[in-house]
């Protein structure tokens, strides 16, 4: 019942000159996205998909016996990645 109600109560934003939104601040609290985290953007049809990329700090202690050389090789490709640098 809660998810019905919440779909329904869903601010609508404006998207800017350089098409950036403001997540409201409710949407942020519930999904934990705070200042400086990664979102992934998916579009499926007409839709567009924000989902919380989460931290190593939060997947800390999720990853048992993972060589830390080839964690760090994998992160510093995602980074370029994400950064555009790739």
């Amino acid at each position: 019942m809660f998810i019905v109600d919440l779909v329904r109560k869903l601010p609508i934003v404006k998207v800017t000159r350089n098409r950036q939104i403001t997540i409201p601040s409710e949407i942020s609290k519930i999904v934990g996205i705070r200042e400086g985290d990664f979102v992934e953007i998916t579009v499926r049809g007409d839709e567009i998909i924000v989902k919380k990329v989460k931290s190593l700090e939060e997947l800390a202690g999720s990853w048992k016996d993972i060589d830390e050389n080839e964690l760090s090789k994998i992160i510093k490709a995602r980074w370029k990645t994400w950064s555009g640098s790739a």
